[in-house]
């Protein structure tokens, strides 16, 4: 399982830095986008929402992260044919005043692997928000190596946003569940992102939002 604290790093900026050959040019994309007045604007509305709905948490006692173990129950069993590899793995962290939970679980079909990764940040507010600060403005980038963007789906409260690495046939799909969950689904041998925007979306992500 990836180590926690290295995975909320991963996760704050996973959707900007799509290689490490790119790094660069994917921070100045991301400069690029949030200081337009529309982006900043949904940005700023939508953390401003995400603020709200956690201060009515605190007020109702909700400060605490789920349970890794009560975390894995919402993993699905065999997404799109896919066999789950081994158990699901997960870990609850309290540190300096922060407390969340992650679970994980990888799953094979041939040799496709797919991995599916739910993390709490339900005591740790301001990490959710920077990792899914630009699901809300509207970026796309797109050259020969990957396509980066926002989508959107069907389901309240949730957010999300899509990478695919054309050389390498990964893809990737973050959603952001409730302002609460962060759900991440990533796939080999793929040719496009419906396969894990499809594994996502049929998981029980309505559950989620209302936690």
């Amino acid at each position: 399982m990836k180590n926690l604290l290295l995975f909320c790093v991963a996760a704050t900026f996973a959707f900007v830095l799509a290689s490490c050959e790119q790094a660069q040019e994917a921070k100045n994309a991301y400069s690029a986008v949030v200081t337009t007045a529309k982006a900043a604007e949904e940005i700023g509305k939508n953390m401003e929402a995400a603020q709200s709905r956690q201060v009515t948490r605190r007020k109702q006692g909700d400060t605490l992260a789920l349970n890794y173990k009560e975390l894995q129950k919402y993993l699905p069993a065999s997404p799109a044919g896919f066999a789950a590899e081994g158990t699901p793995e997960g870990q609850s962290t309290n540190m300096a005043g922060m407390h969340m939970a992650t679970s994980s679980q990888e799953y094979k079909k041939g040799d496709q692997s797919l991995e599916v990764t739910l993390v709490d940040y339900n005591g740790a507010g301001a990490l959710f928000m920077g990792a899914t600060a630009m699901m809300s403005s509207g970026m796309e980038i797109e050259d020969d190596n990957q396509l980066m963007r926002g989508i959107k789906t069907k389901q309240a409260g949730v957010k999300g946003m899509e990478t695919f690495d054309k050389k390498d046939h990964k893809a990737t799909v973050m959603l952001a569940v409730g302002d609460r969950f962060l759900l991440t689904v990533e796939a080999t041998g793929q040719n496009d992102t419906e396969l894990v925007k499809s594994v996502a979306t049929g998981m029980n992500l309505e559950a989620l939002a209302k936690r």
